[in-house]
């Protein structure tokens, strides 16, 4: 995944319901019980008002966490 402002469009264009299964399948992937980040309509709007306001130094630092987090999970 290239973290991008295509991304976050695309993540943005998402309805709620399509943005928040998509969070909870990244948890369940990574290990976490999707029912620990208690998804509410309230926080999903944060959510988008962070990517809203994601900048370059923001992405990179996705992609970071999201690159160490696939090569750690290729290592197990």
């Amino acid at each position: 995944m290239q973290f991008d402002r295509h991304m976050l469009k695309r993540l943005l264009a998402m309805n709620d319901a399509q943005l928040s299964a998509l969070i909870e399948k990244i948890a369940t992937e990574a290990g976490i019980d999707p029912a620990q980040l208690g998804l509410n309509p309230n926080n999903i709007q944060s959510i988008r008002e962070t990517l809203e306001g994601a900048n370059a130094e923001d992405l990179q630092r996705f992609q970071g966490i999201y690159d160490a987090y696939r090569t750690g999970r290729r290592k197990s």
